[in-house]
């Protein structure tokens, strides 16, 4: 056989290729085989494929990623101006909006000034996170998740309300700081008229201005301890708050005539009220002779009266010209 007839069938074939030939004739192909277009074919199929995957992959991180466009805090709500760049609210970095009840407000590195309705402002530092759970004639509630918040308002009590993780900051007409971390725990400190720090247990402590308080987790609110506290009160309230044994006797040795105000606030909290009441009658004295420690854990009324007449003594002690000791 002539090596020519595999390649174009001249030369005498061999008959074991002519009987291979006969076998596989049934396959043969008759139709003009266009390379070309096949190759074309191939590479315009894998080009379309490239192209979807490339249009899913857009479609998702579009998806996945804030829009500077789509703001939905807009509406009624909590007016708020972005300070020193853009923050973020409702998924969208804005300078301004109004922050919509159920919006959350994310400042992220800047800060931002917020309008409570028309009763007051706030102003909200670097990292803070808040949420407006509800405005309306009733009540004005905000939740701070996280973060640096300086509120002044002035209102009837108990209109606006703060929430933390671990405390209800409720304002009776007042100007105060508020710091928290991401657990919740952190610090109130009031400015000028005075707080209710609340939690879902029923505790209620009274921190009014020129005082700070801790906020603690657990559900407990923090003592409020006065500006100018001599530096065993400080230790002392501070053992208290984190619980150690032995904190009871050692703050109650280091009260002195102006911590009234913090006796008052541990007598609602502390689980020996009686011993608490007993030492602050020795330090500030019920206005009224009927006001007996007896009486007063017998009677939430005599109680009251009692704190309102020692917050109002304190609070003497910051009036303009007030000589303090």
């Amino acid at each position: 056989m002539s090596d020519d007839y595999l390649f174009d069938r001249s030369g005498p074939p061999d008959p074991d290729v002519e009987r291979l030939e006969k076998l596989l004739a049934p396959l043969a192909h008759d139709a003009p085989l266009d390379e070309l277009r096949m190759r074309r074919r191939r590479r315009l199929s894998w080009f379309v494929l490239g192209i979807a995957v490339a249009a899913a992959a857009a479609v998702a991180i579009y998806i996945a990623l804030p829009t500077s466009h789509a703001n939905t805090c807009t509406g009624t709500g909590f007016e708020f101006s972005a300070i020193g760049g853009d923050v973020t609210c409702g998924g969208a970095h804005v300078a301004k909006g109004v922050l919509p009840v159920g919006g959350q407000l994310d400042t992220g590195a800047h800060e931002a000034s917020l309008k409570i309705a028309d009763i007051g402002t706030a102003k909200l530092g670097t990292n803070t996170r808040v949420r407006l759970d509800r405005t309306d004639p009733k009540r004005h509630q905000l939740t701070l998740d996280r973060g640096h918040l300086h509120a002044r308002v002035v209102a009837v009590p108990r209109l606006f309300a703060v929430a933390t993780k671990h405390t209800n900051i409720v304002d009776l007409g007042c100007e105060y700081t508020v710091d928290v971390d991401a657990s919740g725990v952190g610090r109130i400190c009031v400015q000028s008229g005075r707080v209710e720090l609340a939690t879902k247990s029923g505790a209620v402590v009274v921190a009014p201005l020129g005082t700070c308080a801790a906020i603690l987790a657990g559900q407990r609110p923090g003592l409020p301890l006065g500006d100018g506290a001599n530096t065993a009160m400080q230790n002392a309230v501070r053992a208290y708050d984190r619980g150690e044994v032995g904190a009871l006797d050692t703050l109650l040795a280091a009260a002195e005539t102006r911590d009234a105000i913090t006796l008052i606030a541990l007598a609602a909290i502390d689980a020996n009220p009686t011993r608490v009441l007993a030492r602050l009658m020795e330090l500030s004295p019920p206005p009224d002779a009927e006001i007996t420690v007896d009486t007063a854990l017998s009677d939430p009324e005599k109680l009251a009266a009692w704190r309102t007449d020692i917050i109002e003594i304190w609070a003497g002690l910051y009036r303009p010209g007030a000589k303090r000791p």
